[in-house]
């Protein structure tokens, strides 16, 4: 038989409040991330973040990134969703999650609804990032129907000693 190793007597239980914390932006902060093997034989990034500053400080939100997946676009979500992650972090350019723990970063947390009997749980579903996106610059309604315009000729410059302008 085998023994614990410590007197049950010294130790309580914390009551903890699993329910979702309302949904929001969060100041969260990544404490554990771990590489694990999925049903289908792909490997997804097991994370584990925690509330960082505000009332629900503490609390924990669970999230699991598909990084090798059979679906090409489980996987194009998965690795989408740890670039957001990233990028929330300041570390954009992160080869590894080690990188990622213990930064605080800002997020949208929502509640997803329990299934197979499972309760409701808060998910991650947006990275807020102070860094700029790269995106195609906006060209202006104007730039864009200037081809439909006609140009005008210019006119003639007035001679030199004369008006140009009635109002001169």
């Amino acid at each position: 038989m085998s023994k614990f190793g410590f007197d049950l007597n010294e130790y309580v239980a914390e009551d903890r409040d699993y329910s979702p914390i309302p949904k929001g932006d969060y100041e969260l902060k990544c404490t554990d991330a771990e590489v694990k093997s999925t049903k289908s034989g792909g490997e997804m990034i097991a994370a584990t973040f925690e509330v960082a500053s505000g009332q629900y400080t503490g609390r924990k939100i669970w999230n699991n990134f598909n990084i090798h997946n059979s679906s090409d676009m489980a996987q194009r979500i998965g690795r989408e969703q740890v670039a957001a992650w990233a990028r929330a972090c300041g570390k954009p350019n992160a080869n590894s999650f080690d990188e990622l723990l213990e930064r605080k970063f800002s997020a949208v947390v929502d509640i997803e609804v329990g299934k197979n009997g499972y309760s409701d749980k808060n998910k991650i579903t947006g990275y807020m990032s102070d860094a700029p996106v790269k995106a195609a610059p906006k060209q202006s309604l104007i730039a864009d129907m200037e081809d439909d315009i006609p140009q005008a000729t210019p006119k003639k410059e007035a001679k030199e000693g004369k008006k140009k302008n009635p109002w001169d």
